[in-house]
C-alpha cells in the first residue's frame, strides 16, 4: 500500500502544492541592479511625479479661464409690480464677461517654477535610483557571501567524520579517556547550529529582495564579487563638479528658489483685468453696453510684498548652503569609504596569504600530535573551530571589501 500509485501521485500533488507561489530567481548582480529599476515601486512612484510635474509645466503660466456672469439689476419687490421686469425704466439684464490678466513676470515666474519643479522631480527620481541601486548590490553581495560560506559545510562534515574516526581508533587501542567519545558530536551540533543559522540569513535577504523585485526576488546568485575599477580621482572629480545625484538635485532646487523668488517680485507689478457687459432693458427703452477695466495697487509694499521677498532671498540662500553642506558632507564619506575598503583589501590579503594557512597548518599538526598521542583532544577542538573561523571570516571579509567597493562605485561612479 505504500507504494501504491494512488498514493504517489497523492504526495507528488501534495509537495506541489506546498512550493512556494511566488517564483524566486537566480541573478547576476548586474541583473539585480536592472530589474530592480524597473520593478521597485519607489521608482514607479517617481516616474508619475515627474509625468505629472511635465503636464503642470504645460498650464503653468497662462491666463486664468475667463468669467460669464448674468445677473439681474434694479427689479423692484415691492409695490404695484414687484418683481417684474418690464415695469420700472431701471430693471435690467446683464450679461458679462470679465478676464483676469496677471501681469507678464508674474506668468513667467509661473512657468519657470513649473519647470524647475519638473527638474527637480527628475533629480530626486535619480537620488532614490542610487538608493534602490545601493540596496539591491547590498542584498545581492551580502547573499553570495553567505553561500560561499554555506558551500564550505560540505568540507567541514567531511574533516568532522575524519575527526570522529580518529577519535574512534584511538580509543580502540586503549589511548585516551570515555570523556573524549562525544567531542566530535559536539561538533558536529555545533557546526549545524551554525549551518542554521546562516541558512536563515539567507532566507532573509532572499525576503528582503521582494521590496525592490517583488515576484522576481532572487534564490540564490549567479556570477563572481563584482570587479569595478577603482577610480580614485574620477569619483573625486565627479564630487568636485557636483555630478553625483544628492547634489545635482540642487540645481533645480536652487531655480525653484529663484522662480520663486520672481514670482514674489512680481507682486510689486499691478495685475489687470477687463470686463465686458451687456444690460437688456424692459419698457422699450434701448439696450446698453459696458466696459470696464481694473488695476491692482501694490501699495505699502514695505508691508505685504517686501516681506515675503525677503523670505523667498533667504530660502534662496538656505538652499546654497545646504548644497554646499552635503558637499562637504560626501567628501569626507567619501575620505572615509576609501580609507574603509582600503583596510578591508588589506585585511582579504593578509586572511588569504597568512590566517588560512598558518589555521589550517595549525589544524593539521593538531591532528598529527592527537594521533601520535602527544596532543589533547582539547587542543585540537580548539585548533579545528579556529579553521573554521578563519575560512567563515574570509567569505566575510571578502563579503565587506566588495559592499565597500559597491558603495563606492554606485554612489560616487558614473552611472
Amino acid at each position: 500500500m505504500k507504494n501504491c500509485i494512488p498514493c504517489q501521485l497523492a504526495r507528488m500533488l501534495l509537495a506541489l502544492a506546498l512550493l512556494p507561489l511566488t517564483p524566486l530567481s537566480a541573478l547576476t548582480l548586474e541583473q539585480a541592479l536592472s530589474l530592480a529599476e524597473q520593478q521597485a515601486p519607489s521608482l514607479q512612484s517617481w516616474r508619475l511625479q515627474q509625468q505629472a510635474a511635465r503636464s503642470e509645466v504645460q498650464a503653468a503660466g497662462q491666463l486664468p479661464d475667463p468669467r460669464l456672469s448674468f445677473g439681474l439689476q434694479n427689479v423692484p419687490i415691492e409695490g404695484d409690480n414687484p418683481g417684474r421686469l418690464d415695469a420700472d425704466n431701471m430693471s435690467m439684464q446683464s450679461l458679462g464677461l470679465t478676464q483676469e490678466v496677471p501681469n507678464r513676470d508674474r506668468r513667467s515666474a509661473q512657468r519657470d517654477l513649473a519647470e524647475a519643479a519638473e527638474l527637480s522631480a527628475g533629480a530626486d527620481y535619480q537620488v532614490e535610483r542610487l538608493e534602490v541601486r545601493l540596496g539591491i548590490a547590498e542584498v545581492w553581495l551580502r547573499l553570495h557571501g553567505l553561500e560561499q560560506q554555506l558551500a564550505l559545510f560540505d568540507a567541514f562534515y567531511q574533516q568532522n567524520d575524519l575527526l570522529a574516526t580518529a577519535i574512534a581508533a584511538r580509543l580502540s587501542g586503549g589511548q585516551g579517556t570515555l570523556a573524549e567519545q562525544p567531542v566530535a558530536a559536539i561538533e558536529r551540533a555545533q557546526l549545524e547550529y551554525r549551518h542554521d543559522q546562516l541558512r536563515s540569513q539567507r532566507e532573509g535577504l532572499q525576503a528582503a529582495s521582494r521590496r525592490w523585485l517583488g515576484e522576481q526576488a532572487i534564490s540564490q546568485t549567479q556570477g563572481n564579487w563584482p570587479q569595478w575599477p577603482l577610480d580614485e580621482s574620477g569619483w573625486r572629480q565627479r564630487l568636485e563638479q557636483q555630478q553625483l545625484p544628492q547634489l545635482a538635485r540642487y540645481q533645480p532646487l536652487q531655480q525653484e528658489s529663484a522662480a520663486a523668488l520672481r514670482l514674489a517680485q512680481a507682486d510689486l507689478r499691478p495685475d489687470w483685468s477687463w470686463g465686458l457687459a451687456y444690460q437688456r432693458r424692459g419698457m422699450g427703452l434701448d439696450d446698453m453696453v459696458s466696459v470696464q477695466l481694473s488695476i491692482d495697487l501694490p501699495v505699502f509694499p514695505g508691508r505685504r510684498q517686501q516681506p515675503r521677498i525677503a523670505a523667498r532671498e533667504l530660502q534662496l540662500a538656505a538652499v546654497q548652503q545646504e548644497q554646499e553642506s552635503w558637499q562637504r558632507r560626501l567628501a569626507a564619506e567619501l575620505a572615509a569609504e576609501l580609507s574603509e575598503y582600503h583596510r578591508l583589501t588589506a585585511a582579504v590579503a593578509r586572511s588569504a596569504e597568512q590566517m588560512l594557512p598558518l589555521a589550517e597548518q595549525r589544524a593539521d599538526l593538531a591532528m598529527a600530535d592527537y594521533r601520535s598521542g602527544r596532543g589533547s583532544l582539547d587542543a585540537l577542538a580548539v585548533a579545528r573551530s579556529a579553521r573554521t573561523e578563519a575560512q567563515l571570516a574570509h567569505v566575510q571579509w571578502q563579503t565587506e571589501r566588495a559592499l565597500s567597493h559597491a558603495r563606492l562605485q554606485l554612489t560616487w561612479g558614473d552611472n
